[in-house]
Order: C-alpha cells, then sequence, then structure tokens
C-alpha cells in the first residue's frame, strides 16, 4: 500500500539539499540557522487508489516576501505550541478551517531554510481519509487549492518563468511548475519536488 510505503520511507535518510537544488539552484544552502526563525508547513495528503490529492493556498495580498505565492498551510511557531507538529496543525486551523486533531502524521520532509523572511520551515506530512469541508481564513488566504500530486509533478513538468518578487524585482528565469493560472516555485516548489522524488521510488 502506497501510504504504508511513504511512512516508512519518511523514517529514512531523505534527498533533501540534493533534490532541492534542481528547483533553487542559486540558493545558498550553508545557512546561519541561528539567524532563522522556526516555523511549520503541512502537508495534507488523501490517499485514493493510485492518486493523491493534497492541499495548497494562494496567499492573500499584504505587504511582504511573500503575498501572493502558492503555499502550504503553515507558519512561524508560537510561544504556545508545544511543538513544531502542532505548529502546523494549529495554523492549518486558522488558514484552512482544517480542524487540529484532523489527520495522521506519518513524518516530514527535509527542512527548507527560506532566506528572503529568514525562516526555517519544517514540513510535515499527514495523511488523511477524507477532507473536512474547508473554510479560508480571507485575511491571510485568497484561495484554497485541492489539486492532484499528479498535476504538479515536478518530475515532468518543470518549467521556467520570471517572477516579480518584493519591492518590484524581477526574478529571471525562476525554476517552477504551473497548475492551471498558478505558479508555483521557491520554497513550496522545493518541497513538492521532493515528495515527487521520494514517492517515484516507492
Amino acid at each position: 500500500m502506497l501510504y504504508t510505503k511513504l511512512k516508512e520511507r519518511l523514517k529514512k535518510e531523505l534527498p533533501g539539499t540534493l533534490v532541492h537544488k534542481e528547483f533553487s539552484p542559486l540558493r545558498k544552502y550553508q545557512v546561519d540557522e541561528t539567524k532563522y526563525r522556526e516555523s511549520a508547513v503541512a502537508i495534507h495528503l488523501k490517499f485514493d487508489l493510485d492518486n493523491i490529492e493534497l492541499i495548497l493556498i494562494k496567499r492573500s495580498r499584504y505587504d511582504g516576501a511573500h503575498s501572493q505565492q502558492i503555499a502550504f498551510p503553515g507558519g512561524k511557531v508560537e510561544l504556545s505550541d508545544a511543538n513544531l507538529e502542532y505548529t502546523a496543525r494549529r495554523e492549518s486551523n486558522e488558514e484552512i478551517g482544517l480542524p487540529i486533531e484532523n489527520g495522521t502524521c506519518i513524518g516530514k520532509l527535509s527542512p527548507v531554510t527560506i532566506p528572503v523572511s529568514k525562516f526555517k520551515v519544517s514540513p510535515f506530512v499527514f495523511v488523511h481519509e477524507a477532507f473536512p469541508e474547508l473554510i479560508k481564513n480571507k485575511r491571510e488566504v485568497d484561495e484554497i487549492i485541492q489539486c492532484r500530486l499528479s498535476d504538479i509533478n515536478t518530475l515532468t513538468n518543470k518549467i521556467y518563468r520570471d517572477v516579480e518578487a518584493k519591492s518590484g524585482l524581477i526574478l529571471k528565469n525562476v525554476p517552477g511548475i504551473n497548475y492551471k493560472d498558478h505558479f508555483i516555485w521557491g520554497a513550496t516548489a522545493l518541497m513538492i519536488h521532493e515528495l515527487n522524488c521520494i514517492i517515484k521510488t516507492l
């Protein structure tokens, strides 16, 4: 069963930086992590025969580095959070209305550092029998996106685009993937790519 194989695989050494570089070739991977704030995101999966469905969000427009970007539900650690897994669950509840207790955590992917906002992100993987009705936090989330992992296959659908970043800076030839009218790049693309690479080997 794919779910069981993935759970067992996540207990072993992960590809991490080796595959991250394929979607962020210019990123510096040797950073002083003491200057980064801890955060966590939730990768919510639903297995349906050979299909894997997952949840992404499009962040609202705001004056910040990740405005309007495609992401997984998540955010920074709060002092009241018991651990990083709880951070991922709490942020999913706040951003998309997913009950905190929903989903079984089967492990996590490699952490990703985000230089522009100085976050170190831990991606936790949750498995659900079914997704409940989701309700977006209109202040933080512009759109909830449910799609199949095969629709965002980084192994076959990689493209390059110019991206407008913070303060109007244009980033040239950024690797990412298209999904409908969305371009997925940056840390989210790194996480999706690692997940795709892992599942390919199961």
